[in-house]
């Protein structure tokens, strides 16, 4: 998936953010970021329908590199 391509689905949301982060938790860090719950998270990344905007915030984040090395996973 091309970084550049729109995320339309919760789907792509999640296929972007494991391709981003392999070997990572990153719905934990999803949910952490959004405020949300890791159930809420999880239901919205199986659907077909676009992510509700505080995921797509997070995800922003994440993916921009807005947060710390230990939030990511990265050894210490």
């Amino acid at each position: 998936m091309d970084p550049s391509e729109p995320i339309t689905t919760g789907q792509d949301l999640a296929l972007r953010l494991n391709a981003a982060f392999p070997e990572r938790d990153w719905v934990a860090l999803l949910a952490e970021r959004s405020h949300k719950s890791r159930d809420f998270v999880e239901w919205h990344l199986q659907e077909e329908m676009s992510p509700p905007e505080a995921l797509l915030r997070a995800a922003a984040e994440l993916l921009d590199g807005r947060f710390p090395a230990d939030e990511a996973g990265a050894p210490s």
